[in-house]
């Protein structure tokens, strides 16, 4: 965002709005994951700036089809280096070398880890749900599970009503939000969600009965 009139504060960067996932845990773990990495920034003065033609590029590449397995993105390597007027060393990376980092570069996940280590008191149980949240998005950035919009391209192409003709009918967007409800209300999907929402529905589960047992209290 650009600076309002008269101020001195420049230009401010935010995180765009992501897209709705289908479990409450997947919401959960990229709201998370976006509040931590922007207090790690903060915290560690990082500088992820780069010039905005390679945005731009980056941008195009994003939109195409699975791009977070096979496109590769401009992204700043030398990201403690606070200053301005400091040089960015660009290089082209995968979203698992940006996620989970590579040689060159030690990853986004890893200065979280890092921010949460140094800079969080956290209690048990909220730093293994925290940590299960990067965990999946650590491994969806390596292919190991599938993204939200991969998992539900396969349901359409894979319905046998598909023409591959790329109409998605009446009956086909029934069936495939039967599917959203029927995971949302506890279907089990490994290639989606792993053993992630079986971990956070046993223990919302447990929570929700020592809440309501008056022995518990």
């Amino acid at each position: 965002k650009p600076p309002p009139p008269n101020s001195d504060i420049g230009w401010r960067v935010e995180f765009r709005t992501i897209e709705a996932q289908i479990t409450d845990f997947e919401n959960a773990a990229f709201v998370a994951f976006c509040i931590l990495l922007s207090r790690a920034i903060a915290s560690f003065k990082c500088n992820f700036y780069i010039p905005l033609s390679l945005v731009h590029k980056n941008m195009e590449r994003a939109q195409k089809r699975n791009a977070v397995l096979e496109e590769k993105f401009y992204f700043r390597k030398n990201i403690q280096c606070c200053s301005c007027e400091c040089d960015a060393v660009v290089a082209e990376m995968t979203i698992n070398e940006i996620i989970n980092g590579n040689d060159e570069f030690p990853g986004i996940c890893k200065l979280i880890r890092a921010y949460m280590s140094n800079m969080m008191d956290l209690e048990f149980l909220t730093a293994t749900r925290i940590c299960s949240y990067i965990s999946l998005i650590q491994k969806r950035a390596r292919g190991d599970l599938l993204t939200t919009a991969a998992y539900l391209r396969k349901f359409v192409t894979n319905h046998p009503l598909y023409k591959k003709d790329s109409v998605v009918s009446d009956e086909m967007t029934y069936d495939l939000m039967m599917e959203v409800k029927e995971i949302t209300n506890g279907k089990a999907v490994p290639e989606l969600l792993g053993d992630y929402r079986d971990i956070s529905d046993s223990r919302d589960a447990r929570f929700r009965r020592s809440s309501h047992n008056p022995k518990s209290q």
